[in-house]
C-alpha cells in the first residue's frame, strides 16, 4: 500500500495528470495512489467514489478541539471542501484540474468526540464546461445533521511549463 509517508506528494499530482479524476479516487481507495497530505493530517478517509459523488469520513478527536471545548468548525469545513471538490473531480477527464471558487457552509450543531464517526457525502449539482457546483452534508452514523454546504468550482487545464529561450 502506498502512503503519503513514503511517497512524495508530486506522485499524487502526477497521477492526476495521467488519469481521470474518478480513476485516481478508485486507485486511492485500493491503496495504489497515495492520499493527499491534508487527508492524512486530519485523518480523513475516502469511503466511496462514483461519477459525481464521493463519501468521506472522519472521527472527531481532541486534536480537533478549539478553545471552547468543541470540535473546530474547520474539520466539518475540510470534510465538505474535500467531498464537494472531489465529487467535481470524479467527473473531470485526465489532466483537467479544478479549484474551489466559493463555499457556503451552515453549521447546525456542535461536534464533539462523543459524536463518533462522521460522514460527508458530496454530490455534483451542475457540471459545466468551466464551472461546476456541488452540495454535501456532514452527518453522524445515525443521520443527524451537523453541517451542510455548497461549493462552486472552476475547471481548468494546467499551465504548461515555459521553455527557456
Amino acid at each position: 500500500m502506498i502512503t503519503t509517508a513514503n511517497v512524495p506528494h508530486s506522485a499524487l499530482v502526477s497521477k492526476r495528470r495521467e488519469l481521470s479524476g474518478l480513476e485516481v479516487f478508485r486507485r486511492m481507495m485500493a491503496g495504489d495512489v497515495p492520499r493527499a497530505p491534508m487527508m492524512s493530517l486530519l485523518n480523513l478517509r475516502l469511503l466511496e467514489a462514483d461519477a459525481g459523488r464521493v463519501v468521506f469520513s472522519a472521527v472527531p478527536a481532541t486534536a480537533h478541539y478549539n478553545g471552547m471545548g468543541i470540535v473546530h468548525g474547520g474539520l466539518a469545513a475540510a470534510l465538505l471542501d474535500s467531498a464537494l471538490g472531489c465529487a467535481v473531480n470524479t467527473m473531470a477527464p485526465q489532466g483537467q484540474l479544478f479549484t474551489t471558487l466559493e463555499m457556503k457552509i451552515n453549521f447546525t450543531r456542535p461536534l464533539t468526540r462523543e459524536v463518533g464517526r462522521i460522514r460527508c457525502e458530496g454530490k455534483v449539482v451542475h457540471m459545466g464546461s468551466r464551472v461546476a457546483t456541488a452540495e454535501g452534508r456532514v452527518v453522524d452514523e445515525h443521520g443527524k445533521l451537523y453541517a451542510h454546504g455548497t461549493a462552486t468550482c472552476i475547471r481548468f487545464e494546467p499551465r504548461r511549463k515555459r521553455r527557456a529561450t
